[in-house]
């Protein structure tokens, strides 16, 4: 009898020195907000030609001058690793943009788009995903980044085209001076 009366009395003070309100006041700390996985579709992108022995070619342009190289799946790793990257930083700060959606019956996709809320706060401006209609996965995925190095405007634009090749076109300017643009396409399976 000794004993039940002592469970009832530190259960009634446990329950009398337990504020009711204490658990209504505790902020909800976990991510709520659905965007689509970019940092997903590069991995399982990066994985695919990982598994596969693709001949994967780099073309390179320089102001205008144009060379082509074999690259070995190491250095396509590296090349993957940037669009990793963008993702990473997208996904840190994804409450500092919006998202729209826009569907287009004449190429069978969705397009989603993320926009930064404040561009002087975000280096990546933009994202667009086309989705495909049917099965909405991703076809393409475009990155637009703008940043500063020193006094030069840096513009960089990422396009990946789903299991066939990617794209890096980098703008720099100097005030109101162009100063130099550079574009490498990696294909591992594009025929066009």
């Amino acid at each position: 009898m000794k004993r039940i009366c002592c469970v009832c009395f530190l259960y009634l003070t446990v329950a009398c020195n337990t504020d009711p309100h204490q658990a209504k006041a505790t902020p909800v700390t976990g991510d709520t907000a659905h965007y689509y996985a970019i940092a997903d579709f590069f991995r399982e992108q990066l994985a695919y030609v990982d598994l596969r022995n693709f001949p994967i070619y780099q073309i390179n342009q320089l102001n205008g001058k144009k060379d082509s190289v074999m690259i070995s799946k190491d250095q396509f790793l590296a090349w993957g690793a940037a669009f990793t990257a963008q993702s990473v930083l997208f996904q840190k700060n994804k409450q500092l943009y919006t998202e729209s959606v826009f569907r287009d019956l004449s190429t069978q996709s969705y397009t989603l788009t993320y926009t930064s809320l404040d561009p002087q706060k975000t280096d990546i401006q933009h994202i667009d995903i086309l989705l495909n209609d049917e099965n909405h996965l991703a076809k393409r995925l475009f990155i637009k980044k703008v940043y500063m190095s020193g006094d030069t405007t840096v513009t960089e634009q990422y396009s990946w085209k789903a299991y066939k090749s990617f794209q890096v076109t980098r703008f720099k300017t100097a005030g109101a001076m162009f100063s130099s643009s550079a574009q490498s396409y990696v294909n591992w399976n594009d025929t066009q």
